[in-house]
């Protein structure tokens, strides 16, 4: 280990000699820039990005989330990385990284990582900044030749055209970017007769009703229409959750037969690991094979079956098990 360590050591310290990052010439440069109360722009530059790093970083080199839910379905040591619904929409408002940036805590900016103002970033490519695809109406291909069509005599002009609909992030999984304004457009075709030899003949007109959104918005996926008669609907965070955790905890006791659905709100028997033998029967409310006259035991008998160990059978006789 020791010599595992040296080498990691090593190759360390070679990295950081060739990047000009070492530990010693960072807190030497800290020193130069913010010591006698001159040039501290730069010693507030590298503390702030130290307290960035140590404010994000967990001692297991995991990014920890300020804002995880307080989910009693999750493990107690268990990160919630979803940013939420809530910062989720107010990000989905902005037109601009600038409109972020004013949002964020400015010690952990780094006003050079945004604009090729010289110092350490000099030379390098500093990209573009991209517009953020907003949750708004935008031109999409719209078909106006009916699908059913089978004849080739007759063609539409135009096939197609571009019509505004809803697209764009909303930066969770648990909302999804649609219209809350519509109108609809009736657009005049024209239906042509190919004639082969000859010049096409028009045919008709064709009014073809059009959706166009007029206004999006991003909402949420899950809605109280999707949860079942075991679950209220909780609109802060766009899902469906279970009233009945009574169940749940008893489900959980028994995880070595049984798993809890989340999604119906039931406990189900895990998956099928052994075969019953003659004479008996899997129940699927004990999650196990029990005899064919287990109902008609009396209590005492039917407790000591049910707590009697699986037996898990093979195939193969001569290979059965206990």
């Amino acid at each position: 280990q020791d010599s595992v360590l040296e080498v990691s050591c090593c190759i360390v310290a070679a990295a950081d000699a060739g990047s000009g990052r070492s530990a010693s010439s960072s807190s030497s440069r800290r020193a130069a820039n913010g010591g006698g109360g001159g040039g501290g722009g730069g010693g507030s530059v590298g503390l702030a990005k130290e307290k960035r790093e140590l404010a994000h970083t967990a001692t297991d080199g995991d990014y920890l989330d300020d804002n995880a839910a307080d989910d009693a379905d999750a493990a107690p040591d268990a990160y919630d990385y979803d940013i939420g619904v809530a910062r989720a929409r107010f990000l989905s408002e902005l037109k601009s990284t600038a409109d972020l940036i004013g949002q964020l805590d400015p010690d952990s900016i780094d006003a050079r990582i945004f604009n090729d103002a010289g110092g350490e970033y000099t030379g390098r490519d500093m990209g573009e900044n991209p517009k953020p695809a907003s949750c708004e109406p935008q031109p999409e291909l719209v078909s106006l030749r009916p699908e059913n069509l089978t004849t080739s005599r007759y063609y539409y002009f135009p096939t197609c055209t571009r019509v505004n609909r809803c697209s764009g992030c909303c930066n969770t999984n648990q909302l999804v970017c649609e219209a809350v304004t519509t109108r609809k457009i009736l657009y005049k075709v024209m239906i042509m007769e190919y004639r082969q030899g000859k010049k096409d003949r028009f045919s008709h007109l064709e009014l073809v009703p059009t959706e166009e959104h007029v206004k999006c918005k991003c909402l949420c996926r899950v809605r109280e229409s999707h949860c079942n008669e075991l679950q209220v609907y909780n609109p802060n965070n766009c899902r469906c959750e279970c009233t009945n955790r009574e169940d749940r905890n008893r489900c959980v006791q028994e995880r070595q037969l049984k798993q809890w659905n989340p999604d119906t709100c039931r406990c189900e028997c895990l998956p099928r690991t052994e075969e019953c033998t003659s004479g008996s029967h899997y129940d699927r409310s004990a999650c196990k094979c029990l005899p064919n006259d287990f109902y008609a035991l009396d209590q005492q008998q039917q407790t000591l079956l049910e707590q009697a160990p699986i037996v898990r059978l093979s195939r193969n006789p001569a290979f059965t098990r206990g």
